[in-house]
């Protein structure tokens, strides 16, 4: 049977109906990978990550807005669209599923939450509190880098899960302004921009990456979402 795979929801408030929804790349990149994607509502409680948990085989936590930094000890100075209620419940369920030993994959926010999860810390703001670093939007450096082109250079260190996938360097993309500043304790760095910013972290059977691969046809991409799904569907 095909793992089935949490997705953690994203949500906006319109005229006439409030939405939880994610972007259809992540449902692709589970399911033609070879998963079972399923968006979760928001949860309030540990009750019910933890039921969310028993009956799923493991967890992506997805892209979207900035973490309230009050999560890490700081205050808002350049945290934008903060949602406290998607802040909570991401964490909720990661938890609850690292309490039940099952796997869990952070994409883009989906890092930022498990290093907050596990006590680590964020830039709120590259530009401005990291200015010796290239620009991480490539959204901002022209036509020629859209969403499912390439940015920059990423290292990998020997002997981590991402090493084992994509090798010594590989080439990914960036949409964020924020990232890993500390990693929490017992997380290796398996990723490190060409410019020296934290973009993998993994431990155990988590493992987070800053990029998004959902948006790049390439093996390593691929490869990415199938260890995952290995790990799920052996748990």
């Amino acid at each position: 049977m095909k793992p089935l795979i949490l997705m953690t929801a994203r949500y906006e408030q319109k005229e006439y109906n409030d939405v939880y929804y994610d972007n259809v790349s992540y449902f692709r990149y589970v399911k033609e990978n070879g998963g079972m994607p399923v968006l979760a509502p928001f949860v309030t409680t540990e009750e019910e990550a933890q039921g969310y948990a028993e009956r799923f085989d493991g967890l992506l936590i997805t892209g979207g807005e900035d973490a309230d930094p009050s999560l890490y000890g700081e205050a808002n100075t350049d945290s934008k669209d903060v949602n406290p209620a998607m802040d909570a419940a991401d964490i909720l369920l990661y938890h609850a599923f690292r309490e039940k030993g099952k796997p869990v994959l952070g994409i883009c926010r989906g890092i930022q939450m498990i290093n907050i999860a596990d006590q680590g810390t964020l830039y709120q703001d590259l530009v401005k509190q990291a200015p010796s670093h290239k620009e991480h939007n490539q959204f901002r450096l022209g036509k020629r880098n859209g969403k499912h082109d390439y940015c920059h250079d990423d290292v990998f260190e020997e002997g981590s899960i991402l090493y084992s996938i994509y090798g010594k360097k590989a080439m990914v993309n960036s949409f964020h302004h924020q990232a890993v500043k500390d990693a929490a304790e017992g997380f290796m760095v398996s990723a490190v921009s060409e410019d020296g910013i934290i973009e993998g972290i993994e431990k155990e059977n988590v493992i987070a990456v800053q990029w998004h691969p959902e948006r790049l046809a390439d093996e390593g991409s691929a490869a990415l979402m199938q260890y995952f799904l290995k790990l799920c569907s052996t748990e």
